[in-house]
């Protein structure tokens, strides 16, 4: 009790001295850079030409500089130095085998849950997705009772007690929560490409290893759907997420892309750009809001189609409805491939595939609609 008091009064001094935290619960999804907000409606729209769309937000630069081996710090009996390329902060001591691990991003929560552990404190966000998306781990993120907020509410946190904070920079206040706790922080990258992030959670949590099975059993059941599929370079698939209020097309760089390019996958020219091609273009990149007048945008040989998941019933029936509407709209029904029965409504696990079991479901579906079968290759099981 003494050392919680403690705990807490320095962080009631930590907040004093910066003016308090402002937490921001988001709507249905977090605005982050893992994928467009869902809670606001674009600034721009493509209307009569595609140069004109919405925003996305860019990755951040490192925050600190690489570290020289001189002025790494010294870890205590029980820590080990944790440094990484994709570690937005300098290399750190953190717990050789932690026990109590907040974790606020998708990934981490996800390995955690493989590797047979329920972290003490994960985001609202998190808690009204996952048991949609992983229903075989529905009753473990069941037992997470205090609820964090979004960024997170560091009065929470540290009355949980972790000794380890995982998360991203847009999370959690990193410097007070660094007075709780060692906080481990993924540059906005691993939002990309679940292998990014789950790289990059494994080597915090010492199973490097165990990502490597994961990695292994992935490429062998992609080279499974490229034989399925013979050409899929000939194949142009289209990825895009509708909401009550925005469309968007999920260009190469999102986790879906990265899906795609992996297995050989073409992509509408539409939707082929990156970077600064895409920016050129449309003065966005990664995720590119259209008017439903600029639908053409999105056709393809193939659509694949999807909106976010809740566990709210009210949340669900809105947008559930909203997509009951788009399906009908006259200029979706005029797309070659709607036409052809090549649009595929796919679950939000779609917008959610920056972990491994998550773009593994992407894969199973890409199988299904394309391939006309299923892979033989089972997905790795968790311990």
């Amino acid at each position: 009790m003494r050392r919680q008091a403690s705990m807490l009064l320095l962080l009631a001094t930590l907040l004093a001295a910066c003016g308090g935290q402002q937490a921001a619960q988001p709507t249905a999804a977090p605005a982050a850079t893992a994928a467009p907000a869902t809670q606001a409606a674009a600034t721009a729209e493509a209307t009569a030409a595609p140069e004109a769309a919405a925003t996305s937000e860019a990755a951040p630069e490192a925050s600190a500089e690489a570290t020289t081996a001189a002025d790494a710090p010294t870890c205590k009996a029980g820590e080990r130095l944790f440094s990484h390329k994709l570690l937005e902060t300098a290399p750190l001591c953190i717990p050789e085998n932690p026990q109590r691990i907040v974790a606020l991003d998708i990934a981490s929560v996800e390995l955690l849950l493989m590797l047979g552990k329920t972290p003490v404190l994960t985001a609202d966000w998190l808690l009204q997705e996952m048991p949609l998306l992983l229903p075989q781990y529905a009753e473990k993120l069941g037992t997470i009772d205090n609820r964090v907020g979004y960024p997170a509410e560091l009065e929470k946190v540290a009355l949980v007690k972790p000794d380890l904070i995982l998360t991203t920079s847009d999370a959690i206040d990193v410097k007070l929560a660094s007075a709780i706790a060692p906080v481990v922080v993924a540059k906005a990258d691993v939002y990309n490409d679940w292998k990014l992030g789950t790289e990059f959670w494994a080597e915090a949590l010492n199973q490097k290893a165990y990502y490597g099975e994961m990695l292994a059993n992935y490429e062998a059941r992609v080279a499974e759907l490229r034989a399925a599929l013979g050409k899929p370079e000939d194949i142009k698939v289209s990825v895009m997420s509708v909401t009550s209020e925005v469309q968007s097309l999920w260009m190469p760089d999102t986790p879906p892309g990265t899906i795609l390019s992996d297995v050989g996958l073409s992509r509408p020219e539409a939707q082929s750009l990156v970077g600064d091609e895409a920016k050129a273009r449309y003065n966005a990149s990664q995720y590119i809001s259209i008017s439903k007048e600029r639908l053409d945008l999105a056709d393809g040989d193939a659509i694949f189609y999807f909106t976010y998941a809740s566990t709210d019933p009210a949340t669900a029936a809105k947008e559930g409805d909203f997509v009951k509407s788009f399906q009908q709209d006259p200029i979706w029904l005029k797309l070659g491939a709607v036409k052809n029965n090549k649009a595929f409504f796919v679950p939000g696990y779609w917008w959610r595939s920056q972990s491994y079991l998550l773009a593994n479901l992407v894969l199973d579906d890409l199988f299904t609609n394309l391939a006309g079968s299923k892979a033989t290759t089972p997905v790795l099981a968790g311990r």
